[in-house]
């Protein structure tokens, strides 16, 4: 590592800091402080004349951490639940799942056919505004102390099918995108792979944790921490190698571990890490927004932030009640699961390189911002929400029967 190398991480972790500490006297999440501070020190920072606060540029090491912060955070997130209890709410999960991908993805379908009477920019806008950043609900869970709630289990398990759905999606959108057909011969290994990594998870994570469970008995901390990590990492580059992201390996090596006897200390030794690089990442991504090319596109954003909350309340509650979960565990799970992240600017980036929409990385850059900034409102305030929807609901009988009572004097 190069002085100037040192010298760009010691001044991101500085704002990083500034971000955390902002946000801890706000009392409210700290992922929209990072992602704006990098946008404001980051290479598209605002600038007048010779003078510019870009104050960090983007260099392999930012990008190496920002990659540590996603696969701990999604680890971590396994880690709270287990294999065995996903896989003994799979009928009920597929079910859910496929109600919830599939609503968020027509109404983007129906969107992006309003705003540019086209099928191929309907599909990408179906993509940006139709999947969860499981990077920033998990962040959000962690803040709220919800990683041991039970509709939480149901919130993991839609993002893993998220992640099936957008593996899937993205072999899918590469072919139309760069030659205009789709060929499934082509498609059909990558998404089988997929397919038996998830299925072997599920259904021998508990054998797998046994044969784990003896090679991680260390009485030293310091090998059982590096233990981890090592795994972690190898989990990381093997899931690559068949073309499954590597967030994803990350995840289902959690859930394998959670089965283990070494559960609690994993996730005790792994928070710490998780917290930091965790900001890395957002802090990351903040740096590769443009806000200047934001003016042309903040109608079309701020459209698409509106039927994005409006639809996923009802696919969330919707999903929940296919699951069992109704109340204020059905509104927890509707209200979380807002947020939208690197996902949907990185297909935008994807689609203009071969000839969609120019305005598309824009779009979703904004969109992805103004949510980073509303969902941890919504998520935090879900109770609330309930119970606003409760007064409502006992208002209107009231009202029938008042009027009734009347009618009859």
């Amino acid at each position: 590592m190069t002085h100037v190398d040192l010298s760009n991480i010691a001044i991101v972790f500085l704002f990083i800091a500034l971000a955390t500490i902002v946000s801890a006297r706000l009392n409210f999440s700290s992922i929209p402080f990072l992602i704006i501070l990098g946008m404001l020190v980051g290479p598209h920072a605002p600038a007048a004349g010779n003078l510019s606060l870009q104050l960090v540029s983007p260099c392999e090491s930012v990008e190496l951490l920002s990659r540590l912060g996603v696969l701990l955070m999604l680890f971590y997130l396994g880690l709270e639940f287990s294999a065995g209890k996903l896989a003994a709410s799979g009928k009920s999960l597929a079910k859910s799942g496929t109600l919830y991908v599939g609503l968020n993805f027509l109404r983007g379908v129906i969107l992006g056919w309003i705003i540019f009477q086209s099928w191929t920019e309907a599909l990408i806008m179906a993509s940006i505004t139709g999947i969860s950043s499981s990077t920033i609900i998990t962040k959000l869970l962690v803040d709220l102390k919800r990683t041991a709630n039970p509709e939480t289990e149901l919130i993991l398990g839609i993002m893993v099918y998220e992640d099936l759905f957008i593996a899937i999606y993205l072999s899918v959108m590469s072919g139309v995108l760069l030659t205009g057909t789709i060929d499934p011969w082509l498609l059909l290994p990558g998404v089988l792979a997929i397919l038996a990594l998830i299925l072997v998870v599920f259904t021998l994570g508990r054998h797998l944790a046994g044969l784990l469970d003896p090679l991680l008995k260390f009485k030293n901390i310091e090998c059982f921490t590096v233990a981890v990590f090592t795994l972690l990492l190898f989990t990381a580059i093997g899931v690559e190698k068949i073309n499954v992201a590597e967030a994803i390996g990350a995840l289902l090596l959690g859930l394998i571990l959670a089965e283990t006897t070494h559960n609690k200390k994993a996730i005790q030794i792994i928070t710490p890490m998780r917290d930091l690089f965790g900001s890395v990442f957002f802090f990351s991504f903040g740096m590769a927004i443009n806000y200047r090319l934001f003016k042309e596109v903040v109608l079309i954003a701020l459209a698409a932030v509106v039927v994005t909350v409006a639809g996923n309340i009802v696919s969330g509650l919707l999903a929940a009640w296919l699951s069992g979960y109704k109340q204020r565990r059905a509104f927890n799970v509707a209200f979380t699961m807002m947020a939208r992240g690197e996902f949907s600017v990185i297909l935008a980036s994807l689609a203009v390189s071969a000839g969609a929409s120019p305005q598309l990385p824009s779009i979703a850059a904004l969109y992805v911002l103004v949510l980073a900034f509303i969902s941890p409102v919504l998520a935090k305030n879900s109770r609330n929400f309930y119970d606003y929807c409760m007064k409502f609901k006992n208002f209107l009988p009231n009202r029938k029967n008042t009027g009734a009572g009347k009618a009859v004097q």
